[in-house]
């Protein structure tokens, strides 16, 4: 029978990301936070882009699951021009 180690489960700690939406900056934390604020977009043009990625967060379990879903909010982030430094630079 195989273990599973619960604890295993809270490991994965994310690089914040700076996000800017409009012109108010948003430091994105975890993968709960980033849900939250694509699921506050829904009815934006921004949300109509994310849908998949959502299902992507919402689904992620294991360390290497929300690792990748992490990766994919942030390409997302970046794709959709929200990235807090580029969006200021420009």
């Amino acid at each position: 029978m195989k273990s599973i180690d619960i604890s295993r489960h809270t490991d994965f700690r994310p690089q914040p990301v700076q996000i800017r939406v409009g012109s108010e900056d948003i430091e994105v934390r975890s993968l709960n936070c980033a849900i939250d604020l694509i699921r506050s977009l829904r009815h934006d043009r921004l949300g109509n882009y994310a849908e998949m990625l959502l299902v992507q967060l919402e689904a992620a379990r294991e360390p290497e699951q929300q690792a990748k879903a992490w990766t994919a909010f942030r390409t997302w982030s970046t794709a959709c021009g929200l990235d807090a430094q580029i969006a200021r630079a420009a």
